[in-house]
């Protein structure tokens, strides 16, 4: 009789072959070689050949799904792996040999006889195995007192089908969390947050490179993003909506285009990227202080922002510390001058004694706090409100 070994990619198949390849019954299996006529001492020893080579392809497709877990493959905002098949899908082709030679398996335990009834249609391997869902006889004597070939067939069938189930296992939990992030948004935003950062990481020159060039970033993907915006989504049910269903290219693309047009629109300059890296929640803090510097009386000797005041001011701005204190002053001074400022700051020797100072301790630390407390209060005055500066502060990410 031919048999139909076909078998669907989905979480139920799976779950139904977790059910047959669980049952270890001896009975089972001795009535399976009586149906499948493996009932010379030859025959079973060639079936415990069949079997020692599918399970040792099972152990290896089992080593390769372990090693896309520990790649963190769940951890993945977008991969390379399911972006046009399902969770499912795509695991169950990762352990394709698994599958066709556990239906094998299955087959060479099922009734060789001939079918009385004229059918076109095959019956399922899995219903119709004796050690799947097919009923079957109990045997007469127990598995000690078959030939010693016997038992070794049954100890590897026993031994391939848990490292079948091992393998199944396994693909179902990662579909358990798969699911679990597209169904919990903030989950699904958290990962996306986390790998936006390892691209914007990976990719600075590149973004700096195209805000120099103004490159056109057109993106459709962020067109849809900023589409869903528009209809009230927020990014955490954005997160869920996408989460494992770009490819990594799409996803950078996507990211580092976003990046650049986030840029472009505040106008961040290759100064202050220079002086603050990416760190864009600083610059912006940086420019609502020094366009209001005034307030605080910064005044030195006549018309002059002192050297101390510049030297506290440089501190509270956490520059980079690959930029100089030069650097830093050039791009002050121009800022302040541009923003209507009406003094002129010191000359950089003047300044460069007030941050020795600083690094002395010979400004005490307690002047050096209630400067920084100044500084915050303006910035919360013109750029954030109170209630939400604690908050932004902590979010502010260097990428």
């Amino acid at each position: 009789m031919v048999y139909d070994r076909h078998i669907d990619k989905t979480e139920e198949e799976l779950c139904k072959l977790r059910e047959v390849y669980s049952r270890n019954e001896v009975d089972r299996f001795i009535d399976g070689l009586e149906a499948g006529r493996i009932n010379s001492e030859e025959d079973v020893i060639k079936f415990t050949n069949f079997i020692r080579i599918s399970d040792g392809l099972t152990q290896l497709e089992l080593s390769r799904l372990k090693r896309l877990q520990d790649e963190g493959f769940i951890e993945k905002f977008a991969t390379n792996c399911n972006n046009r098949y399902s969770t499912c899908n795509m695991l169950m082709n990762k352990m394709r040999s698994g599958i066709s030679r556990g239906m094998q398996m299955l087959e060479k335990l099922c009734d060789k006889k001939r079918s009385s009834r004229n059918t076109k249609s095959k019956r399922k391997v899995i219903d119709s195995s004796k050690i799947g869902n097919c009923p079957y006889n109990s045997s007469f004597w127990a598995l000690e007192y078959h030939i010693e070939p016997v038992r070794i067939l049954y100890n590897e069938i026993i031994s391939y089908k848990n490292h079948l189930n091992e393998c199944i296992d396994l693909c179902l939990y990662i579909i358990e969390q798969v699911d679990y992030n597209r169904n919990h948004p903030e989950a699904a935003y958290e990962k996306y947050q986390k790998n936006r950062k390892e691209v914007l990481l990976n990719n600075r020159s590149v973004i700096k490179r195209f805000i120099d060039m103004k490159a056109d970033m057109k993106n459709d993907l962020m067109d849809k993003v900023e589409e869903w915006r528009q209809q009230k989504k927020s990014m955490e049910e954005i997160s869920a909506m996408l989460y494992h269903k770009l490819d990594e290219n799409e996803y950078n693309d996507w990211i580092i285009s976003e990046e650049v047009m986030a840029a472009r629109r505040q106008g961040i300059t290759n100064q202050e990227r220079a002086l603050w890296g990416d760190n864009k929640q600083q610059v912006m803090r940086c420019r609502a202080a020094y366009s209001h510097i005034d307030e605080l009386s910064p005044e030195g000797q006549k018309d002059h922002i002192g050297g101390k005041f510049l030297a506290l001011l440089h501190n509270w701005s956490k520059v980079v510390t690959t930029r100089g204190l030069d650097y830093w002053l050039t791009y002050f001074t121009d800022f302040y001058k541009n923003s209507g400022g009406l003094l002129t700051p010191v000359k950089i020797g003047a300044v460069k004694r007030g941050n020795t100072q600083i690094l002395r301790e010979e400004i005490e630390k307690k002047e050096v706090d209630d400067f920084n407390r100044k500084m915050d209060t303006l910035v919360e005055k013109y750029m954030i409100t109170p209630t939400d500066q604690g908050i932004s502060k902590d979010k502010a990410v260097n990428f």
